[in-house]
């Protein structure tokens, strides 16, 4: 079943069941900027590196916006970032308890993921790209499955209370539409300084950064001005990631 439902500037197409919400997206070829495309579940959800996205009935908002920014190809990253800033700021308003960022865009609470964002490009036929933002929230989940139980977590889980998907969805939108103005109007030193104030990842943190064929562990220093993440390795060099899966380092006592 499908609802379509206006939120400007969004146009939301709202679905029962997919199979990826960003993969919906990507067929609506003619879809103007600002088309929203929401599922109840996805049977096909994923994330990052291609990894499955658990997608149960209502337990999770999944989401993806298509949008068309006018940026040069080297801030596309930013869109990351404020994706990120929206989600963290949205689950801010129901007083969840160690919220962070980790580089890029996965949302935490107490070391847990809460959300995780997936960030595509489509081919245009227009100098202009089409970027699809596809973001999933753990809403009202009140377990995981074993192998993430120890990784992943719920506001349900957070605060002690279910939360309307509609109502997080709508808050949400909102909030994206406030930082993509930001981010459109060339704001990339906003997003940073605001990413960074609400990440723990950002300064001084112990990590390893998986990379394609390697690991490179040291300490992070910031971000560019257009998101990568500053990295001092362990050997004293200072490393510009722009990809990667980044890992807290735990010391031997914990």
């Amino acid at each position: 079943m499908l609802r379509i439902i206006h939120r400007p500037p969004f146009i939301i197409h709202h679905h029962t069941s997919l199979g990826s919400t960003n993969d919906q997206l990507k067929q609506m070829s003619d879809a103007p900027e600002f088309t929203c495309v929401v599922a109840d579940e996805q049977t096909a959800g994923r994330g990052r590196r291609a990894r499955a996205w658990l997608s149960i009935p209502s337990d999770g908002l999944y989401l993806s916006i298509l949008l068309r920014p006018t940026l040069p190809a080297q801030k596309i990253q930013l869109l990351s970032l404020m994706s990120a800033i929206a989600v963290a700021e949205t689950v801010a308003r129901y007083a969840v308890a160690g919220l962070d960022i980790k580089w890029p865009n996965d949302v935490l609470a107490g070391e847990r993921k809460l959300s995780g964002i997936l960030v595509e490009g489509i081919s245009s036929t227009t100098d202009v790209p089409r970027i699809i933002v596809g973001i999933g929230v753990n809403l009202n989940h009140q377990s995981f499955p074993p192998e993430l139980s120890d990784t992943a977590t719920s506001l349900f889980l957070e605060c002690g209370r279910r939360i309307e998907p509609d109502e997080f969805r709508d808050a949400l939108l909102a909030t994206v539409a406030k930082w993509y103005e930001a981010a459109r109007h060339n704001d990339g030193q906003l997003i940073v300084r605001r990413w960074q104030e609400l990440s723990s990842y950002a300064r001084g943190k112990q990590v390893t950064v998986t990379l394609d064929d390697q690991q490179i562990s040291g300490e992070t220093v910031g971000l560019t001005e257009t998101g990568a993440l500053l990295l001092r390795t362990q050997a004293g060099g200072l490393r510009t990631i722009l990809a990667g899966e980044v890992s807290r380092l735990r010391s031997r006592d914990n």
